[in-house]
């Protein structure tokens, strides 16, 4: 509760919380029809680029159906995210974005940016409003904190016309709007109170965002030299540092199993979904794990120094192609810790320099396995700037970082689809794309049954977080009959919930009618879709629509059909008669990997050390001159 909240304040909320119980559903359907209505007949909607709204609550002005018409109205969308006693706003494009924030309201996933626009439309919920423009909050006082650090956003009110009252009490901390919509009529307040502090706060957040480009900056400085140094080092040295990298990791495991339990606490805390909470666990397993995948990348050859080709061309000159290393690799990424030492171990093998942006839930974690990685390096005489950390996570100092193009030479995010779509779309720096994975197995007409039953289980159910876990099952029809009981008994040991087409209900009843939405969705849940299919061509072509480019499989006893599905699926990895989990760079053979490349140029698929590598021609000669 906020601490200027009165006991007439919560008066005032109770009176109208009876209020608007006397309307039905369909009244407020109504309502918010019209209201929207108004708003987009508003001059400064119909201005904006970027709109500042609010969790779609059935509750509040507008509905559910406030983000969808905006964002049908060709706008940017923000949305407000809790943290602490703050909240920012972060671009969102779909409500398959959201996930269950505090207070148990939908908000950003942490993969989505902050939005970061001073001057963005901001249309503010509330209990109540007075013509004038004073607004009763609903207790919590985040708009008003936000507001008064961001005081420059025009501010619209949305309510219902029994939301309008005629006074309300007003503290120092409360914010006016700027106008109130309703669906009876458009109110004009009082002319905006822009506090003389606005102009200070509005210095003070221009100062913090120099200092954060003079961090990026010497950050990426101190990562061009060491790329330098790093790109002269040979495999012996290379490998000691690997090596002094991965005890030093493994020495500071207590260290780091501390910092990750205190992220693992605070994201259960926030109502993290399961799967991504899985993620973000590390365990004494899974830093031996780390660690023998750092050893391992130490035990495979190094690509750096190959050369590809040479070709004596008819004027004498000798033409080859090496491979080097690409310099400098940004790594932006979400609440898997794992990643901080896979990434810097592939880089450091393949000569390049490493900077580091993590998702904040990981932070403290990620932040103990850079300070071990950087303690192993220095043991053995090499520069710790090899890998260097952003410890910031505001979002503007992410986009800040994508936009690196002095010191960056690529830059691969890992995540979910809004993070990957968000640095494509904002980067300045070249991206290898790493895909979601909406990996799905077909079930053919000759597959072997307790084969597929064991595939599937293993591959939905091993880990569900992973981007490689199964998360779309097809059925041959003239199999299903028998075969889906099976599979549903086999998944009900995992609690995994179907959502099948009518067709394969008609079999089995308990399975939950699926949508067309199912078909595209990564659930990264115990949820699995099912759809029945006449052939194998039927199925490559629901897959080919709906995938993401990441791991396929299909279950068969048909030599002719294993090889349809083998060239005629486009995706990174197609596998018969095997699980999609192996999709990995430590399953390939590579150790650790940098991300799983679900684009087409440059790299595909799990990527090691090669794909961290360019070419270059190495060109002899003995004086020749063009003529």
């Amino acid at each position: 509760m906020d601490q200027g909240d009165s006991m007439e304040k919560r008066k005032e909320r109770e009176r109208i919380r009876q209020l608007a119980k006397t309307f039905s559903e369909a009244d407020r359907a109504l309502m918010d029809k019209k209201l929207l209505k108004n708003l987009e007949n508003h001059i400064w909607f119909q201005q904006a680029d970027c709109v500042y709204a609010y969790a779609p609550l059935e509750t509040e002005a507008g509905g559910r159906n406030l983000p969808g018409f905006i964002l049908a109205s060709g706008k940017k969308l923000a949305l407000p995210r809790v943290e602490g006693e703050q909240i920012v706003f972060c671009f969102v494009e779909s409500e398959d974005q959201l996930e269950k924030g505090a207070f148990g309201i939908q908000e950003p996933a942490q993969e989505c940016l902050e939005a970061g626009d001073a001057e963005a439309l901001m249309l503010v919920p509330g209990a109540a409003f007075t013509p004038e423009g004073i607004r009763l909050g609903k207790g919590g006082g985040f708009y008003d904190r936000f507001l008064q650090k961001e005081p420059c956003h025009r501010t619209l009110g949305l309510a219902y016309g029994y939301q309008i009252v005629p006074q309300l009490e007003e503290t120092d901390h409360d914010r006016r709007v700027m106008g109130i919509i309703t669906p009876e009529r458009i109110w004009t307040a009082e002319p905006v109170r822009l506090q003389l502090s606005g102009s200070q706060e509005i210095l003070k957040q221009k100062k913090q965002k120099e200092r954060d480009q003079n961090m990026l900056e010497e950050i990426g400085r101190k990562a061009k030299e060491a790329s330098f140094l790093l790109g002269k080092m040979g495999t012996g040295e290379k490998n000691r540092g690997l090596l002094a990298a991965a005890d030093a990791i493994l020495n500071g495991r207590e260290e780091i199993l501390e910092a990750n339990g205190r992220d693992v606490e605070r994201a259960r805390k926030r109502g993290m979904a399961p799967g991504l909470v899985d993620r973000l666990l590390l365990t004494p397993e899974r830093i031996q794990g780390i660690v023998e995948g750092m050893r391992q990348v130490a035990d495979l050859e190094d690509p750096v120094g190959e050369v590809l080709s040479m070709k004596k061309r008819p004027n004498g000159l000798v033409i080859g192609q090496k491979r080097v290393p690409l310099g400098v690799v940004g790594i932006i990424y979400e609440a898997r810790p794992n990643v901080t030492a896979d990434a810097f171990a592939l880089c450091f093998k393949t000569g390049n320099a490493s900077i580091l942006r993590g998702g904040s839930d990981a932070l403290e974690s990620n932040t103990a396995i850079t300070d071990c990685i950087r303690r192993g390096l220095v043991s053995c005489g090499i520069t710790e700037d090899a890998v260097q950390l952003i410890t910031d996570t505001d979002h503007e100092t992410a986009r800040e970082f994508m936009q690196m193009r002095e010191y960056l030479d690529v830059l691969i995010p890992r995540g979910g689809a809004g993070l990957i779509r968000s640095v494509v779309e904002n980067s300045k720096v070249p991206v290898i794309e790493t895909g979601t994975g909406n990996c799905h197995i077909y079930v053919d007409e000759t597959a072997d049954f307790q084969m597929a039953l064991d595939i599937i289980f293993n591959a939905k159910t091993q880990r569900i977080g992973v981007c490689n876990a199964c998360e779309s099952t097809l059925v041959h029809r003239k199999i299903a009959g028998e075969f889906l009981p099976l599979l549903k008994k086999r998944l009900d040991e995992k609690q995994v919930e179907i959502r099948a087409d009518e067709a394969a209900r008609a079999i089995v009843p308990e399975f939950t009618p699926a949508t067309e939405e199912d078909w595209g969705t990564e659930y990264l849940d115990y949820i699995l879709s099912c759809k029945l299919v006449d052939s194998v061509d039927e199925a490559i072509a629901h897959i080919n629509r709906y995938n993401t480019g990441h791991s396929e499989a299909i279950i068969t006893e048909s030599y002719e059909n294993a090889r349809k599905f083998l060239d005629e699926v486009d995706a990174a990895a197609v596998y018969v008669n095997a699980s999609t989990r192996f999709t990995d760079g430590f399953e390939f053979g590579f150790g650790a990997e940098i991300g799983i490349s679900t684009q087409k140029l440059h790299a595909r698929g799990p990527m090691g050390l090669t794909a961290l590598t360019s070419t270059k021609y190495i060109i002899y000669g003995d004086g020749q001159i063009r003529k």
